[in-house]
């Protein structure tokens, strides 16, 4: 979120996807998890939509980050997914315990972002969740549908056209001490809702998996 959600401004047929996570300080760091908001791993997108190397493409080494244990990679994600490749990955400013990583297909035309940050504990998650989930709801501007979609012990999605007409689907939910936000925006057709419920249906599988 440069706003605290996916964005994709436009420039001829270019599209630049900002991190769901790392806008709006003052609605995501109301926390002591979501303090330090802001962050250079932004993606930027050719004229072409061909995705520009991010300076931080490369997934950073696990360490101490148990956001890095549970991150989905390309071979995670869903038919209807099948081919996308991860195009960044970073941490959510510099928050310790969070990843935002960014997947794409071969014209970078559709984005999946997966945005995980793991609390201190299971209440600590649900007190900020709510954040989480404001901030899904605002990118999806013009809203044509919500749902509250059986994954994790709340989740709530969001479908419709973002502030540049764009079909967007962004999706929130916490799973244990997680807290994730799945939002797959295209500049080119109509996002499947599905396929966002798949992608954060595997992601909270791949935490209870790790036990967080």
């Amino acid at each position: 979120m440069r706003q605290l959600g996916t964005s994709v401004p436009e420039t001829g047929n270019s599209m630049t996807i900002t991190s769901l996570l790392r806008g709006s300080a003052t609605a995501l760091c109301a926390g002591a998890l979501l303090a330090g908001c802001g962050s250079s791993s932004t993606p930027t997108t050719t004229a072409s939509g061909t995705a520009a190397p991010a300076t931080n493409s490369a997934s950073p080494s696990p360490g101490g980050n148990p956001a890095l244990s549970v991150a989905l990679v390309p071979s995670d994600l869903p038919a209807g997914a099948t081919g996308f490749t991860q195009v960044s990955d970073g941490l959510l400013g510099t928050t310790p315990h969070t990843d935002a990583r960014v997947f794409a297909n071969s014209t970078n035309t559709t984005r999946i972002e997966v945005d995980l940050a793991v609390d201190t504990g299971t209440g600590a998650a649900t007190t900020d969740y709510t954040a989480y989930n404001a901030s899904a709801s605002k990118q999806v501007a013009t809203q044509s549908g919500t749902s509250t979609p059986s994954i994790g012990s709340q989740a709530n999605e969001y479908v419709g056209t973002d502030t540049n007409g764009h079909s967007i689907v962004s999706l929130a939910f916490v799973q244990g001490t997680v807290i994730c936000v799945v939002t797959m925006v295209s500049s080119s057709g109509t996002v499947d809702a599905t396929v966002g419920e798949a992608v954060a249906g595997n992601q909270a599988q791949k935490i209870i998996a790790a036990n967080l």
